[in-house]
């Protein structure tokens, strides 16, 4: 069986997961380290901005998912904007975004 990759889903529209604030990213890590430790997670948003957390979830370790269907709704930014905030975020946090062929490539390796 492949490798679990965990969504984190965050809300100011709705009533599951947690909004989006550092003390969730801690809920969420300590729940991690809990059921699954050192399997991939990801941040992930429903009517909500997830920038505001993305920094501290990257710090944490966790891939960010970004894009329409997370943003609020009628959010006024498009999808390109949207993923280059974050890849702007990514690389200000020392990191690299990932590339398709990167994601396919360790998926397929069960990272």
């Amino acid at each position: 069986m492949p490798r679990p990759i965990y969504r984190l889903m965050l809300s100011d529209g709705f009533t599951f997961g947690f909004p989006p604030r550092d003390w969730a990213l801690e809920a969420y890590a300590r729940l991690r380290d809990e059921i699954a430790p050192g399997t991939p997670w990801m941040i992930a948003g429903l009517a909500v901005d997830v920038m505001p957390v993305a920094a501290s979830a990257i710090e944490r370790g966790y891939h960010l998912r970004v894009g329409l269907e997370d943003a609020p709704l009628g959010t006024d930014r498009s999808n390109p904007e949207l993923v280059a905030a974050a890849a702007r975020l990514i690389r200000e946090a020392g990191c690299e975004p990932a590339t398709a062929a990167e994601v396919r490539a360790a998926l397929a390796a069960g990272a």
